[in-house]
């Protein structure tokens, strides 16, 4: 599922994502490290977080047929 999200993405969206939701660092250290913003850290999580939701959505529905 996340590969197909990556996909659908920006680079730079899901590498925010990644680090701050997969890799659970604090938004500070992303904020830092990504040199991104505060409000570009929580945008990415709900963005991409809402692209995977749907995406994990629609593999269950393929499971369940």
């Amino acid at each position: 599922a996340l590969a197909r999200v990556k996909a659908q993405v920006s680079p730079k969206q899901y590498q925010i994502f990644d680090c701050y939701v997969v890799r659970q660092w604090d938004a500070k250290k992303v904020q830092d490290h990504l040199n991104v913003s505060m409000a570009q850290v929580y945008l990415a999580k709900h963005r991409v977080g809402a692209v995977l939701k749907k995406e994990l959505a629609r593999l269950e529905e393929d499971a369940d047929e």
